[in-house]
């Protein structure tokens, strides 16, 4: 297929907020897809040029590209810089300065090969190669396809859906409705790999995705917990048998380890203690963070006691002195990509382990909690770095407070409770695991994951700033949407104002994006993206008309930034609508 002919799938795709309609896109764009460009096709609509956890990086920013967009099209920067004053997106600059008639059409695989050699441009002079070969490339397409290269190299492509909706889009494929969603979904979650997937429906049907297996290296998404904040209700969701372990206010890590491969060449050497042995970890947002965590890899190396494993776990950062737990708003300052060796010295780490997805090349997630506790327990050697997790089996509602009361006493965050005879279910949300956090004065003991939909100038004061107040906003799954939940203005310190303005300019938008719902009177005076995530408390859920989530919070605070999730996995319109009903029953 010809890049242009994708180009022209984007701009339909651009053109509708309606679920079904791009799914029906979608699917008349994967019918025309040979196998063999299928898997880079889909990166490229999604924004990417392969899969996240492979994840390849242009690094350009706006000032680069408008020195690409002044070469490839021989104009002015300043004549550049006026459009983009008129129109606030660079890929609508690319498109009325592009020729109406380029010299070549180049294909999906042609176009993908020079976007990835121009992310892969690296040393001395880099970034003069990045601009002379984008420009170069820009200069060869038409207009709607120099769009969408802009925003691919920009990482603005924003056209409202995700894997999930690509998924339905080919069961639809397949069978004409979403009878084999669940299939897909599961192997998925388990090799979140959506342009492999695809391709191997594409080049044997259904049944040809059977063949993609776990395997070390590829993240498996992870299991999350629903809430519940009654723990009689918790018992008896559990069957009259809970398995309660300790909630850490760390990142959650994903460690793959496999003694029969090792790192590719640019990797050996980054822990020499590690011997060049295959050890990676994972965020639960698919983000490699191997480079993170030299003391887990070293750790890794020396305390399993296996020829391959995948684990789950909480790695949490700790005062080396004392041995006391720090929060993770201290915990992710270790998510960085220089000086790693100097503030693991400063925030030493340990990682607590408490699941086993896959052991000497087979995978565990089918057995149950109990027989995979009973296997960790083989692999993972006594050390100081990486411990198994503590858990308390718990037959009635007073054994399980008391735990709960201990955990407090810990000043821990909570418990994360879990039926013993439940599988590990990849990607899924559901009551098998349950997390009760500590109650504090509120009428909400929990806190919630929102992400910034836009802000406000700031009055008086902070108008100085420029910026006074953020709206936030949770996430509908089933609607595929983010819905306003409040208007925050408290929590932050005067440099903290700054610091979230410029964080949220960098995904300034010019209007609404198209997967949000915002009522009119909560119209921001500035739009961005829905990638900032953070972390907000609040003194009681009401019930809202001005929302678009139904429920507001009141006296909400900003707490801090949640940088380890994705914006879909914040808080849901539906843990919300739960978090409401529970607060009336006043258990704490």
């Amino acid at each position: 297929m010809q890049f242009s002919r994708l180009a022209n799938y984007l701009q339909q795709l651009e053109q509708t907020s309606k679920r079904l309609e791009i799914t029906d896109i979608l699917a008349k764009l994967l019918a025309e897809l040979s196998p063999e460009e299928t898997d880079k096709a889909l990166y490229l609509t999604l924004g990417y040029l392969d899969a996240p956890f492979r994840k390849e990086t242009f690094n350009i920013a706006d000032k680069m590209m408008i020195r690409i967009l002044s070469q490839a099209y021989a104009k002015k920067e300043q004549r550049v810089e006026k459009i983009y004053g008129q129109t606030g997106d660079l890929g609508d600059v690319a498109l009325k300065l592009a020729p109406e008639t380029p010299p070549q059409d180049l294909t999906i695989l042609e176009i993908h090969n020079k976007l990835l050699s121009i992310a892969q441009a690296q040393g001395t002079g880099s970034q003069d190669t990045k601009v002379n070969k984008t420009a170069e490339l820009l200069s060869k397409v038409n207009q709607l396809s120099a769009k969408y290269i802009v925003r691919i190299v920009l990482g603005t492509t924003r056209l409202g859906f995700t894997e999930l909706t690509i998924i339905d889009a080919l069961s639809v494929l397949l069978n004409n409705d979403k009878s084999y969603k669940q299939k897909i979904e599961a192997h998925y979650n388990m090799h979140p790999d959506i342009g492999i997937i695809a391709k191997k429906i594409k080049e044997g049907g259904i049944d040809n995705i059977e063949d993609i297996q776990v395997e070390p290296g590829v993240p498996i998404l992870s299991q999350k917990p629903q809430r519940l904040p009654d723990i009689q209700e918790i018992i008896e969701k559990m069957g009259g048998k809970a398995w309660a372990e300790y909630k850490l206010d760390g990142t959650r890590v994903q460690l793959h380890l496999d003694r029969a491969k090792k790192l590719p060449k640019e990797a050996q050497g980054l822990f020499d203690e590690a011997e060049g042995v295959f050890i990676k970890t994972f965020t639960r947002n698919l983000e490699e963070t191997t480079h993170q965590f030299p003391e887990i890899i070293t750790a890794a190396n020396k305390q399993i006691n296996a020829d391959s494993v995948i684990l789950d776990g909480e790695a949490i950062a700790y005062e080396a002195d004392t041995g006391k737990f720090l929060t993770f708003q201290e915990s992710i300052k270790r998510k960085r990509k220089y000086d790693v060796k100097e503030i693991a010295k400063e925030f030493p780490l340990r990682y607590y382990v408490f699941d086993i997805l896959y052991h000497n090349g087979k995978c565990t997630m089918d057995m149950t909690l109990t027989q995979r506790r009973q296997l960790l327990e083989t692999v993972i050697e006594v050390g100081n770095t990486l411990k198994l997790s503590d858990y308390k089996i718990c037959e009635t509602a007073e054994e399980l407070k008391d735990f709960f009361d201990k955990a407090k006493t810990k000043n821990l965050e909570g418990l994360v409770i879990k039926n013993p005879k439940s599988t590990y279910q990849a990607g899924a949300r559901s009551y098998a695991w349950i997390k009760l956090k500590k109650g504090a004065t509120e009428l909400v003991s929990d806190d919630f994951d929102c992400v910034i939909l836009g802000y406000y100038y700031g009055k008086g004061a902070r108008s100085g700033f420029g910026i006074g107040g953020f709206l936030a906003s949770v996430y509908d799954g089933k609607e595929n949407k983010f819905k306003t939940l409040t208007r925050v203005g408290t929590g932050l310190k005067d440099n903290e104002w700054v610091e979230l303005k410029e964080q949220a300019d960098k995904l300034k938008l010019t209007k609404a994006p198209k997967n949000v719902e915002v009522k009119k009177e909560l119209i921001p005076d500035v739009w961005v993206q829905p990638k900032l995530m953070v972390i907000l408390k609040a003194d009681e859920i009401t019930k809202s008309p001005m929302h678009t989530a139904e429920y507001a919070l009141r006296f909400p605070r900003f707490v801090g930034y949640r940088t380890d999730k994705k914006p879909e996995d914040a808080t849901s319109v539906d843990e919300v609508a739960e978090l409401y009903k529970s607060q009336k029953r006043g258990y704490y």
